[in-house]
């Protein structure tokens, strides 16, 4: 992309700044403002949260923990995310995050591809047990060699509490071995592929630093604003449009460890939120609230963007009505890079019914099945470039062969009409992802989990409708002749001890005679996935 960084530099999307730099400027200019606020451990300002990044980066270099190591972070939306966050980045290490939703298929996933020397877990949380999980996935994976828990009340073994850690450390500012630049890698994004493995998401300050001077102009984010968050931040969504935007802005970040819709309102209304970003099963939950009626009239948002799933027309309608003060826009992008969203001042009929347009500095085209461009309104391949665009996969050269064209132009995986004002309508997906709630599921690593197990001669995943979560997740097995029918609790009890997330445990399921083939074999899982659905339809009404 050298071609196009002298164009990214002088329009000011790329800023040649780490994260650390925006909070040095924040610091001088309002050093007491509210920086950060959650649920579990209260309040930071600017100069708190720099005394305790540069405290932790101190800690982690005595330590052992240097430029270029991969240090896991996950954690609930806590203030000790950014803190991480910072100090790795002071350090020119390399943050990995992944949602704490994720169970000990994905972790174990997570560390095989990363290699991470470092991983911060709380002890306990939602009743699970991050550190024995942990420490079942470190058995395989050698190169996890520090293990730090946060919120620990007994003693784990080979373990450090964050406190240990941090009396590594001392209030002299920890100088670098070698100063870490903007362009070098700084974080690694995990997301499921259509493959079942895990693909981490390479990205430099520059490039992630990008979804943010590419949006917050749009909708005039400032310091002043004060941001809602939540969504996980070990989700890109979480990560990116709520702590790295906060203190690339120096503006307030208010957490909720874990969501809930009641909650939501009450802690938005009270700390003045203006802006917060959601996915359609947030955004449904809150309009679902028993507090939305009393509470939705002393809101002060004046943002709200909605992605990580397709959202429904009737949903954005809905918005524009219940909260006629605030601008509802869809936001479609990927962890790879973000696309396009709906400007303040856009029709509602456009803000509706497409996906927006293009981000600064973001170009979009429509390719034909021979790669040609296509004309305004005909449905093609969307790619997309832009300064915001990821580095590429990490150590997966054959998905960065598949995935980038020439000129860097990225192949989106998404079937797309764009008309002539640049207004895009994502259309279907030629990835066959189920996503669930926002997250991004794999069908195959569902059917791995459950081959050969008892009752199943074959099987497929697939999606189904839902109006609350975008979709569930639906098994589809041919029993095998010789024994009992599974039921749907034999496929959750297998798939909870694999170790599988429980948003990828199956929800419904289906008996079936054959699955759909092609003639060379393979499955036809768009058209099971219709069956599936007429199937439900037709039992429903009878």
């Amino acid at each position: 992309m050298h071609d196009l960084s002298d164009h990214y530099r002088k329009k000011g999307y790329w800023s040649d700044q780490l994260l650390t730099d925006f909070l040095r400027q924040a610091v001088r200019q309002f050093p007491q403002k509210l920086a950060i606020k959650d649920d579990r451990f209260g309040s930071l300002n600017y100069q708190q949260l720099a005394s305790q990044s540069w405290l932790l980066a101190s800690a982690l270099q005595a330590s052992g923990i240097t430029r270029g190591d991969k240090y896991i972070v996950a954690l609930p939306n806590w203030q000790q995310v950014p803190v991480f966050v910072l100090a790795l980045n002071y350090l020119g290490a390399i943050g990995v995050h992944t949602p704490i939703t994720g169970g000990e298929h994905e972790f174990a996933g997570v560390l095989a591809v990363s290699k991470a020397k470092g991983i911060v877990v709380p002890e306990v949380f939602r009743n699970k047990d991050f550190v024995a999980l942990i420490d079942r996935v470190a058995e395989k994976n050698p190169s996890l060699a520090m293990r730090v828990v946060v919120g620990s009340k007994r003693d784990n073994p080979g373990w450090l509490t964050l406190d240990e850690l941090l009396a590594r450390g001392s209030a002299n500012k920890a100088e670098p071995e070698a100063q870490p630049t903007a362009e070098d890698l700084t974080c690694l994004l995990f997301t499921s592929g259509s493959s079942g493995t895990p693909k981490g998401v390479m990205h430099s300050s520059n490039t992630i630093g990008a979804m943010n001077t590419t949006v917050a102009p749009i909708y005039d984010l400032g310091a002043d604003d004060i941001i809602f968050m939540g969504a996980p931040l070990g989700f890109s969504a979480g990560y990116v449009h709520g702590l790295r935007l906060a203190i690339y802005l120096g503006a307030t970040l208010i957490l909720q460890e874990a969501w809930n819709a009641d909650r939501a309102l009450e802690t938005m209304v009270r700390e003045k939120a203006t802006f917060t970003l959601t996915t359609p099963t947030m955004l449904k939950d809150l309009f679902d609230s028993e507090r939305f009626a009393q509470l939705s009239a002393q809101l002060s948002l004046r943002l709200m963007l909605c992605g990580g799933a397709s959202v429904p027309s009737e949903l954005l309608q809905q918005a524009h009505k219940k909260l006629p003060k605030t601008f509802t826009s869809v936001l479609w992008g990927m962890t790879e890079g973000i696309g396009t969203a709906c400007r303040p001042g856009t029709p509602l009929n456009r803000v509706a019914t497409t996906d927006g347009q293009a981000f600064l500095g973001t170009e979009l085209k429509i390719l034909g099945l021979n790669q040609e461009q296509l004309p305004p309104g005909e449905e093609g391949d969307l790619v997309m470039r832009g300064p915001q665009q990821c580095l590429g996969y990490f150590e997966n050269p054959q998905l960065d062969r598949e995935t980038f064209l020439q000129d860097k132009w990225f192949r989106t995986g998404d079937l797309a009409v764009m008309d002539a004002e640049g207004y895009v309508k994502i259309t279907g997906r030629r990835k066959e992802l189920i996503i669930r709630g926002g997250a991004n599921i794999s069908p195959l690593e569902i059917e791995q989990a459950l081959f050969g197990e008892p009752g199943i001669g074959q099987l497929a995943i697939v999606g189904i409708p839902d109006k609350r979560l975008g979709e569930r997740i639906c098994a589809c097995v041919v029993a095998d002749p010789g024994g009992e029918n599974p039921t749907l609790a034999d496929l959750v009890a297998i798939t909870r001890r694999k170790g599988l997330a429980k948003n990828k445990w199956p929800e419904h399921l289906q008996i079936i005679e054959a699955l759909p083939m092609t003639s060379a074999g393979k499955l036809r899982r768009s058209v099971l996935q219709a069956e599936v659905i007429r199937n439900i339809a037709d039992a429903s009404l009878s």
